[in-house]
């Protein structure tokens, strides 16, 4: 019942890991036993497990790549800390795998069992558990896993990494070599110094095909130059996230109506590239997410300064540890065809063109997002207060070179459908890197102590959520606006599958009845409650980019904002019209 563990060791000795230290013991039978059976690995018995974990260091350094060290449950595993204390300091990439046994004979007195959860602390680039997984995932889960290993171990501080493997009874696998085999996908890595050879590959890998970037949320938009550049060599559209901040580039070719188009099926089919560059994080939206994920036989390159894997589907084929500028400037250094080329030249009518394909791919995606825009800037005459009107009023508004804070949940949703790209320049800001409500208030006042107009959008529950961080405004001479969109509790499960389940209210959708209009005497700060898009405007027009801190409240439904998004983000195109 143990086979996807020959998943596991196969995506090792797919990854070029050739070497592998055991120690005896019963619970680690399974993986010692399909170690010794793959064939790709020369395997030592070393009966003390520290001098296991030192043999396993020596070699490491010897090869210069990770090192497989396999023990059994309960102190086995202990006995590695001097060698993986000593991997740590020296930069020695070691893959600690110690057997376990399952939870459900975790605390009940069993035999060899200790609690082995991040035993070595912070002595390890990484800690990761390998459940059982499910059998939807049985062989490529596994295969994950191993690959994550690798890549924290050959970070630029190269060091171990332990993976602890609850193993059920009966523990001796089957041998068949299909187990081996299943779930193998091709996977790639590149780090440290990216070689000729490498940038040749990945150039190979892009040239003449249909290629789509994902630019996902960043910290640094810095990275925005990088992105064209990509972008114009190849004729590949970009997915521009509105926390990429590609949307605050004049450009076509930073799509942003991606989401409302790929609701049809006949736009996911004609829209599928040959292969996708993703930069950073995955992007925000779901729809997009689930269609790469769907994607079959198709070259996935995640390009990230860290070796974090950044994509949730588990199908990137080519991992590149590297900045997006220091990738841009491999390309046009090694590939001679690339030399000259820079995304000016291209705004200014002297664009090299690499492939008709591509051109053609490029030309789809501009004339689908023209179309799917269009649709969604209908929301600008929608009388009602409604998230998205508010999203586009706001960019009509704001002060150009202003800053936005977004906040999670339906607030990032919107604004990815509803603010649109090449007409602004205000930099966007969230906290994705949890995806949580919390400190939302804090952060945006964080951001506002640069100096720069600044904007906190948000729904009721986030605001709520971080009500004392207003405080800090009462001491300090902060300026920041904060429009809250009130509905009064958990908008985002009006859209999730939990909606129309027993207890929704109770346990979802949480409304709370509070009214905020007593900030004002709390913190001393300006309070205003709009009763439509004119006060809206007003609010606005008189609150962004002056001093102190404003709310505004708009008052909205969270029944009849699902009905009003559905209405401005169906977009029915016609195929053989347009395509």
């Amino acid at each position: 019942m143990n086979e996807y563990i020959a998943a596991l060791v196969d995506e090792f000795a797919q990854l070029g890991i050739t070497h592998a230290v055991f120690s005896p013991g019963s619970r680690s039978t399974t993986m010692a036993m399909l170690f010794r059976e793959h064939g790709a690995f020369e395997t030592y018995m070393n009966i003390d497990e520290r001098s296991a974990g030192f043999m396993a260091s020596g070699i490491a350094k010897a090869h210069r790549k990770p090192v497989i060290l396999v023990c059994t449950s309960g102190s086995a595993v202990a006995h590695y800390m001097p060698a993986v204390l000593e991997a740590q300091y020296s930069g020695v990439p070691l893959i600690i795998l110690s057997a376990d046994r399952p939870h459900t004979l975790q605390h009940v007195g069993a035999p060899q069992t200790v609690d082995q959860q991040k035993l070595f602390g912070t002595a390890v680039n990484y800690y990761e558990e390998l459940a059982v997984p499910q059998q939807d995932h049985y062989y490529t889960y596994p295969r994950l896993v191993a690959r994550k290993a690798y890549m924290k171990a050959m970070d630029v501080k190269r060091g171990p990494v332990h993976i602890n493997v609850p193993l059920f009874e009966p523990l001796v696998p089957e041998l068949d070599r299909k187990h081996f085999e299943c779930g193998r996908l091709p996977f790639s890595v590149v780090s440290g110094t990216i070689q000729p050879s490498d940038v040749r590959a990945i150039y190979d890998l892009l040239k003449n095909k249909k290629a789509l970037m994902l630019a996902g949320p960043s910290a640094n938009p810095d990275d925005i130059e990088a992105i064209l550049a990509f972008s114009y060599m190849f004729n590949a559209p970009i997915l521009g996230d509105p926390l990429s901040n590609m949307r605050s580039v004049h450009d076509e070719r930073v799509i942003t109506s991606y989401d409302a188009v790929l609701t049809q099926e006949a736009y996911r089919d004609v829209l599928q590239p040959d292969c996708i560059l993703q930069i950073g994080q995955m992007v925000v939206s779901k729809r997009v997410q689930q269609w790469v994920a769907s994607m079959k036989d198709r070259t996935i390159i995640s390009v990230s300064p860290t070796m974090d894997y950044t994509n949730p589907a588990g199908n990137t084929t080519l991992f590149v540890q590297s900045t997006p500028q220091g990738l841009v400037e491999a390309l046009k250094t090694q590939i001679p065809e690339l030399h000259s080329m820079e995304h000016n030249d291209c705004t200014n009518g002297t664009d090299k063109k690499l492939d008709t394909d591509g051109n053609n791919y490029l030309s789809t995606w501009i004339d689908v997002d023209a179309l799917g825009r269009k649709q969604l800037d209908t929301v600008g005459q929608e009388e009602e207060l409604f998230e998205g009107r508010t999203i586009h009023l706001l960019q009509e508004l704001l002060p150009q070179h202003s800053q936005i804070v977004v906040a999670n949940s339906m607030s990032i949703r919107d604004m990815d459908y509803f603010w649109a790209g090449n007409r602004h320049s205000a930099i966007i800001y969230g906290n994705r890197g949890v995806n949580g409500i919390d400190g939302t208030v804090s952060t945006a006042l964080g951001i506002a102590t640069n100096g720069v107009p600044t904007v906190l959008l948000t729904g009721d529950l986030t605001f709520f959520h971080d009500l004392n961080g207003l405080a800090v405004a009462k001491t300090h001479p902060l300026n920041l606006t904060i429009i809250v969109h009130n509905n009064d509790g958990g908008g985002i499960f009006e859209y999730l599958p939990q909606k129309g389940t027993p207890h929704f209210d109770y346990l979802f959708s949480t409304a709370q009845g509070l009214d905020y209009s007593g900030l004002a005497t709390l913190y001393g700060i300006d309070f205003v409650r709009v009763a439509n898009n004119d006060e809206l405007q007003d609010a606005l027009q008189n609150y962004v980019g002056t001093a102190g801190v404003h709310v505004i409240e708009i008052p909205t439904s969270k029944e009849r904002s699902r009905e009003l998004h559905k209405k401005y983000t169906t977009i029915l195109i016609n195929k053989e019209e347009r395509l």
